[in-house]
């Protein structure tokens, strides 16, 4: 987010410049796409939409109507193409659209379209994957579905749908091989931050959208929003330069609003990359510039409109019949945007595993191992935990981690994807409100929206505006708040404050629930992780349920949760990711409590990784980087910034005997691509010098090439 923040706040003509540049190297300069949108079934809504002169629920004047008819459509996309339109959107107000005679009636109007050498586009409302895959073979080119806003302030717009519903949709019509059309709404009271979220949140879709509507709100007497003041013209034109930076090669539309903007500012707009407009004088009910007025803007900016496309880009059809053809699509898409990836053998010294204190390979418990094997263990569970993979080196094993952790239990899971996914999906429910740090795992992240609860995404490590939004956001009568933080974060390097987040926590009767994943083994007595460093009343009042990965500093696999004997027996009853799983093999319980032993009784492991990560931050920046992270941390990121430069970095480092990984989007936001290095406990200081100083000679000079 910093990354996204230091784009957005620079001088704005310097802004504006660098989306220029980035425009001209993704798109035929001089050229915009001129599109028109008709409203094919007017009113009667019942979303709560605040800006929506359309919704049910307000008093704005606006006269439902039924579906037009297809002649009616037919005639009006003719027209559109004679005046120039290569995209021809259909908008109807409708939650869902609804299987039955209107969409068949719908898919009749796309047909019809497809047929004139138009883009179409449709906006329906939220789709089931059935109906995006019968839209994507009638023709449809693109599906505008916008998420409107950041996904904080979403909650103060709309209440009857939520965010996820929206991610759903999308997701459905991207695999139906239609194109993404989707976009927000600026000067609905958001702040500076919400828009920057919302940005952030469509460069991260993969891919991004092909088409980015910015829309500035249009304020309709009867709405909410009616009194809401003018958006500023130049925010618009930061909104646009930034949405360009961000995602260089989708279309960026100049959208609603435009009424608003005089000339000069929508010329702005125009440089710093906006590459689409609608024309016509009406957008679905809201005024619009007529075309006369554009044309005439365009031809004295020396813009012309972009002409008809020949076929479609191999992105914008539909999905190939057969299987493997689609699959193929995907594959050259990924390769596209240099997100391909590919297993490769472990070569080069080691900077990039989470194996922290070297235990992947212990003699100790390799010789824990051979035992067993002597013993007779089982090489197999032969079956999941309550039929008869219940085997007794699992079960010592969990004991042995909940007196580490000083808890009354603890439960393993085949992963720690399974854990974090099971245990969210079990205590949360479908009413609750769930906060996330927004540099969550994809693991918590998935866990919280597969459990139904309202999600609110919190600013990163940010104490008061976990306080805030603990205040202004309260759950239902009978559910529950739940706050959800890592205690040390993966891709950034840093240490929550979990002290001030469970003061928070119990002030608000919120329950903490903690992933210790990169902490557990390198922090707090014995090594038990951050929130045993942090014990306080506030957290064991507030500590619900504490997570710890068994595959990093422990250097085995699976993961444990540890909390209350209550807690671990209803997640072996109702966690499906547990009930319905095969166990894990009995020798992995035996590494684990092998692993747990070692990691109590040397604490010289631990206290070697802390100060070679300060020796590592100190070589990076005395050869001029900024490394991220708290100090002590193995977790070592230095942003780069554009995917090339750190799969350059990279592979410079692997030539010189080097095995550090380039971190890119989506894992990442767009623009803050990484070199992730870890330290481990066999290394040196010396080492950690000869890996920044092959940093320092080999990478400027390939970013320089």
């Amino acid at each position: 987010m910093e990354e996204i923040e230091a784009v957005y706040h620079q001088p704005l003509l310097q802004l504006v410049e660098q989306a220029h540049g980035v425009h001209a190297q993704a798109h035929p300069e001089g050229e915009v796409q001129l599109c028109q949108l008709l409203s094919i079934k007017t009113g009667g809504c019942p979303e709560d939409c605040a800006y929506c002169p359309q919704s049910a629920r307000h008093e704005t004047g606006v006269e439902g109507s039924g579906l037009l008819q297809l002649e009616e459509v037919r005639a009006a996309a003719g027209r559109a193409k004679a005046a120039g339109s290569t995209r021809f959107c259909m908008g109807a107000a409708w939650r869902q659209a609804k299987p039955g005679a209107e969409f068949e009636r719908v898919l009749a109007m796309v047909r019809a379209v497809a047929e004139l050498d138009l883009e179409v586009c449709c906006t329906l409302g939220m789709l089931t994957a059935e109906q995006a895959q019968q839209l994507a073979a009638a023709g449809l080119t693109a599906y505008n579905h916008n998420l409107d806003t950041s996904p904080e302030f979403y909650g103060h717009i709309i209440s009857t749908r939520t965010y996820e519903d929206r991610l759903r949709t999308l997701a459905h019509v991207r695999a139906a091989g239609v194109t993404v059309c989707c976009g927000g709404i600026l000067g609905m009271g958001e702040s500076e931050r919400d828009r920057l979220r919302l940005l952030q949140t469509l460069a991260n879709l993969d891919p991004p959208p092909e088409s980015v509507p910015i829309n500035a709100l249009v304020a309709v007497p009867g709405t909410p929003l009616a009194e809401q003041p003018p958006l500023e013209a130049f925010a618009m034109v930061r909104a646009i330069a930034t949405a360009r930076v961000l995602m260089p090669a989708s279309k960026v539309r100049l959208s609603a609003g435009r009424l608003a903007l005089s000339p000069e500012a929508q010329a702005l707009c125009f440089y710093a990359g906006a590459n689409s407009i609608f024309t016509g004088d009406k957008l679905l009910t809201t005024p619009n510039p007529d075309t006369d007025s554009d044309r005439t803007l365009l031809a004295e900016l020396g813009l012309k409109p972009e002409p008809a496309a020949g076929p479609l880009p191999q992105a914008q059809r539909p999905a190939p019949a057969r299987l493997e053809d689609a699959w193929a699509v995907e594959l050259e898409a990924m390769e596209s945007r240099r997100q391909r990836r590919r297993l490769r053998a472990a070569q080069g010294e080691d900077f990039s595993s989470n194996d922290y204190l070297g235990l992947a390979a212990a003699p100790e418990i390799r010789e824990a191992l051979a035992r067993a094997l002597a013993d007779g263990i089982a090489l197999g569970s032969t079956g999941s935990r309550l039929v008869r993979g219940n085997h007794a080196a699992l079960a010592a094993a969990e004991a042995e981690f909940a007196a580490w952790q000083g808890t009354e239990a603890a439960l393993l899971f085949s992963s720690g994807y399974a854990a974090g996914v099971g245990l969210l999906t079990t205590l949360l429910g479908r009413h609750d409100v769930v906060f996330s740090d927004e540099h969550n795992h994809a693991s918590l992240i998935d866990g919280m929206r597969w459990s139904g609860a309202r999600r609110v995404v919190v600013r990163h490590n940010d104490v008061a505006a976990l306080e805030a939004a603990l205040r202004r956001e309260t759950a239902p009568r009978g559910a529950r708040r739940w706050v959800v933080v890592e205690s040390l974060y993966s891709m950034e390097g840093d240490a929550a404050p979990l002290g001030a987040i469970a003061e928070a926590c119990a002030t608000a009767g919120a329950e903490l629930i903690v992933d210790e994943a990169h902490a557990t083994g390198l922090y707090g007595p014995e090594g038990a992780g951050l929130a045993a460093a942090a014990a306080s009343p506030a957290l064991e009042r507030a500590l619900a349920a504490r997570l710890h990965p068994c595959g990093k500093a422990i250097g085995a696999s699976g993961a444990m949760v540890a909390g209350s004997r209550r807690l671990i027996e209803l997640l072996t009853n109702r966690t499906r990711s547990f009930v319905f799983s095969t166990a894990p093999a009995p020798l992995l319980g035996v590494q684990i409590a092998a692993a747990v032993g070692l990691i109590r009784r040397e604490p010289e492991r631990r206290a070697r990784v802390h100060a070679l990560a300060r020796a590592l931050r100190a070589a990076l920046r005395a050869q001029g980087w900024a490394p991220l992270g708290t100090e002590d941390a193995p977790i070592v990121p230095v942003v780069l910034g554009a995917e090339e430069r750190a799969l350059a970095a990279e592979l410079q480092l692997a030539e010189r005997g080097f095995d550090v990984r380039a971190i890119r989007p989506p894992t990442v936001a767009a623009g803050a691509a990484r070199l992730r290095f870890t330290v481990h406990a066999g290394q040196s200081e010396a080492d950690c010098a000869r890996a920044a100083a092959a940093l320092g000679t080999g990478m400027l000079a390939a970013a320089a090439r």
